[in-house]
C-alpha cells in the first residue's frame, strides 16, 4: 500500500500567519500527532521486508515487533475513541499481558508487507475518527492503557508520543535531533511526569544549551533519589534522548561518565 501524502515532520504545527489566533492545546496536539504519524511511517517505509525481521534497539524485539506495537497501540486508541463517542466502556487493552501476547503472536505470523500496510491504515483511521469528535466527546473521561484517568482530549498527544518515540526504536538512523522543538519540550515534560508518577529515584540538573531562557532544569522525582544530582549540559533533544533511555544521538559527542537513567516508557 502506498503511503498517503503527509505533512513535513519538520514543519511548525502552529499557523505561519501571525495574524491568525494561536492554536488551542487540543489543536496543537492534533497537529503534533499528524506529524508524528507521518514521521513514523516515513521511517517504516524505508525498511524492506527482510529488514523488518532484524533486531531493533529494544531488547528481544525485532523492528516488526516495534511496528506491531505501534499498530496495536493505535487500535487501542481507536477503542478509547469509540468509548468517548458512544459512552460504552471500551478499554484500550483487556490487560498488559494480553497486549504483549498480541504483539508476540502477530510477529510470528503477520507478513512484513501486511505490517507496513496496516500501520498506514490504522494511522488514517485514527485521523478520520478524531476529525468527527464533538466538544462533549473530547471531555469524556477514559482510562489509559496504563490505568491512568484521562479524557479523550489527551489521546492526540499520547498517540503522538508513541509515534515519535518508537520511530527511534526502528533503528534506521532517526534521532531526537530530527524532532520539532515543540515535540522535544513535551517529551521532556513527560519524562519527569512518568518518573514522578512511579517514584523513580531520579535526580538530574540539566542545562539546556538551546533553551538559555530556562536556565538549569532540576528533575528530582522521589525522596529516595540521590542527594547529589547528575549534571548534564546538552541540547534539549540530546537530553531527551539520553533521559528516555534511547542513548545519545550518534551525531554528537556523548559526555563521559553518565549513569544509566531510570526506565521511562
Amino acid at each position: 500500500m502506498a503511503p498517503s501524502t503527509s505533512p513535513d515532520p519538520h514543519a511548525d504545527p502552529s499557523p505561519a500567519d501571525s495574524s491568525q489566533p494561536e492554536p488551542t492545546p487540543l489543536e496543537r496536539d492534533l497537529g503534533l500527532r499528524l506529524l508524528g504519524e507521518s514521521f513514523f511511517l516515513q521511517a517504516l517505509d524505508q525498511l524492506s521486508v527482510a529488514a523488518l525481521e532484524q533486531p531493533s534497539p529494544l531488547p528481544e524485539w525485532t523492528r516488526k515487533h516495534v511496528a506491531l506495537h505501534v499498530i496495536f497501540n493505535g487500535e487501542g486508541f481507536l477503542r478509547l475513541i469509540d468509548w468517548a463517542k458512544t459512552g460504552t466502556e471500551n478499554p484500550m487493552y483487556p490487560s498488559r499481558e494480553w497486549r504483549d501476547a498480541q504483539i508476540a503472536d502477530a510477529a510470528g505470523h503477520m507478513s512484513g508487507r501486511d505490517t507496513i500496510a496496516i500501520a498506514h491504515e490504522v494511522a488514517e483511521e485514527i485521523t478520520s475518527e478524531l476529525a468527527t469528535m464533538s466538544d462533549e466527546q473530547w471531555s469524556a473521561p477514559l482510562v489509559s492503557g496504563r490505568g491512568a484517568a484521562i479524557t479523550a482530549a489527551d489521546i492526540p498527544w499520547l498517540r503522538a508520543r508513541e509515534a515519535w518515540v518508537h520511530s527511534l526504536d526502528l533503528g534506521i538512523g532517526m534521532s531526537a535531533l530530527d524532532f520539532p522543538a515543540a515535540v522535544i519540550d513535551r517529551l521532556l515534560e513527560d519524562v519527569e511526569a512518568e518518573w514522578t508518577l512511579r517514584g523513580e529515584p531520579a535526580n538530574f540538573a540539566v542545562t539546556l544549551t538551546d533553551r538559555p531562557e530556562t536556565g538549569t532544569v532540576v528533575i528530582r522525582t522521589s525522596d529516595s533519589a540521590p542527594e547529589t544530582p547528575v549534571t548534564l549540559t546538552a541540547t534539549a533533544a540530546e537530553a531527551f534522548s539520553y533521559l528516555s533511555g534511547r542513548g545519545w544521538p550518534t551525531s554528537t559527542e556523548e559526555p563521559a561518565g553518565l549513569p544509566t537513567p531510570p526506565p521511562w516508557l
